[in-house]
């Protein structure tokens, strides 16, 4: 059996996982407004979602810039873990503070599930690096720019992307939930 070329697995990780993330992102948002989380869950819950969008920001920024060696394939990994606890830490703080539709539980399936579809791909891309941190003293820790560097339009794409369907809203969000609480008539937490 032939193996998967690396350009089909990076097609698969650009048009395909990233893409469906940002659209399930969008409309995870757009559950949060329907269901007026300033007035609800509040702070805390807007807080959570951008400690996510950090937890996987870093690693989507390390894979961009750098090459993918034994630190950025941890980092990924530290990272991917540490979105999936804090996905259920937002969901156990916020359930009993507001109704979290079967809409929203669906699209959270995608949230906690594309960033681990990213991270095999990117495992699969880097399988010598991977297999490394069995033996992670023989394994190469060094961080490096990538060299040859992803196209600049590709760059740029991914992070204007990234921060119009993810981190502006994210943001918008934070504020709304910070001016109910400052009016009085948001959620205390």
């Amino acid at each position: 059996m032939d193996p998967i070329p690396a350009a089909l697995l990076w097609g698969f990780l650009g048009y395909v996982v990233f893409p469906l993330w940002l659209v399930a992102g969008a409309a995870d948002f757009a559950c949060h407004a329907r269901t007026d989380i300033a007035h609800t869950s509040g702070v805390g819950e807007s807080v959570l979602h951008l400690l996510q969008t950090a937890q996987m920001g870093l690693p989507i920024l390390a894979i961009l810039f750098l090459e993918v060696d034994a630190s950025v394939l941890l980092l990924a990994i530290v990272a991917s873990v540490a979105h999936t606890a804090t996905a259920y830490w937002d969901l156990s703080y916020t359930a009993p503070l507001r109704r979290i539709s079967a809409l929203e539980q669906f699209v959270h399936a995608f949230l906690i599930i594309l960033p681990l579809t990213g991270l095999a791909v990117i495992v699969l891309l880097h399988w010598p690096q991977a297999r490394s941190l069995l033996a992670p003293l023989s394994a190469d820790w060094s961080l490096r720019l990538r060299a040859p560097g992803f196209e600049p339009a590709l760059i740029a794409g991914v992070l204007a992307a990234s921060f119009a369907i993810v981190v502006a809203p994210g943001l918008m969000e934070l504020r709304r939930t910070l001016r109910a609480r400052k009016s009085g008539r948001g959620a205390i937490a």
